[in-house]
């Protein structure tokens, strides 16, 4: 079975709407067999709107412990983290994810310019070619920059809060900047997020089904520079969204030429073929 290596609640993150106990029984509902609880960890992030976005690591243990006592009995429930990339942040983050033993760390960048465009959307003032190729490179710079991480969070983010009729990232928006941020993800031996909330904000904001999926030719360029590993994450928020679109995902995905979903325990690869029951 998949796992849904990408969901947040209430506890820790503050802009989560669901408990643990909420996400564990919508993981058994969904047919899950493992699921990441992700809590976002932005340390030294420009707003707090929604509360802070750091927290103390051994009360998330704690908590993380006690969830995984009354867990339902066939779900492996894994510990995570968001982490919320700022160039200065590398050498503080390496040292953070020894501190509890993490089953999975997803690096994310959720700034433009210092701005997150969930609150900000002056970014979008940028054409779009500009706007996607600033960001992609932001990403490949990351990536070169940080080794403590197993899997890059939603790389196509910047669209989610697009005001543009068409919102899409594209492969020809960028190429070199793509191939760049591949080639950095190849290297290090990390995986891909293939995050299913982007693609749900796609479709509400009227991008029509076969569209709202990351560009076959973004997919298909990562494959032929030598990537494989991809990771399927809701980005779940509630617990409606866990595992949300997997199914019409993994078709896709297994479509562009992708055999497996990467997952992490104790940060070692986990390697399950793509199929489309879930």
């Amino acid at each position: 079975m998949i796992t849904d290596s990408h969901v947040h609640t209430l506890h820790f993150s503050g802009d989560g709407r669901m408990t643990a106990d909420e996400m564990m029984k919508a993981a058994v509902m969904r047919g899950l067999e493992s699921i990441v609880v992700t809590e976002h960890y932005d340390d030294d992030f420009p707003h707090d709107m929604e509360g802070p976005m750091i927290f103390d690591l051994d009360d998330y243990f704690s908590a993380f412990s006690g969830w995984s006592e009354s867990a339902p009995k066939g779900l492996d429930l894994r510990l995570g983290i968001e982490l919320g990339y700022q160039v200065h942040l590398p050498l503080r983050y390496a040292e953070l994810v020894t501190q509890i033993p993490f089953d999975s760390v997803i690096l994310s960048n959720h700034l433009f310019d210092g701005k997150d465009p969930y609150f900000f959307r002056e970014c979008y003032d940028k054409s779009k070619t500009s706007l996607h190729e600033e960001y992609i490179i932001s990403l490949a710079e990351m990536v070169e920059h940080s080794d403590y991480f197993d899997i890059l969070g939603h790389f196509d983010y910047i669209v989610r809060y697009s005001p543009l009729a068409d919102p899409v990232m594209r492969y020809r928006d960028c190429p070199e900047a793509f191939d760049r941020l591949f080639s950095a993800l190849i290297r290090g031996g990390k995986s891909l997020e293939i995050n299913t909330r982007t693609i749900q904000k796609l479709r509400r904001a009227g991008v029509c089904d076969t569209e709202s999926f990351p560009d076959p030719e973004i997919l298909k360029r990562y494959r032929e520079l030598g990537g494989y590993r991809i990771t399927l994450g809701s980005d779940a928020h509630e617990s409606g969204s866990i595992a949300s679109l997997f199914e019409e995902t993994t078709q896709y995905l297994i479509s562009v030429g992708f055999e497996y979903n990467s997952s992490f325990l104790r940060r070692k690869e986990i390697l399950t073929p793509l199929r489309t029951k879930l």
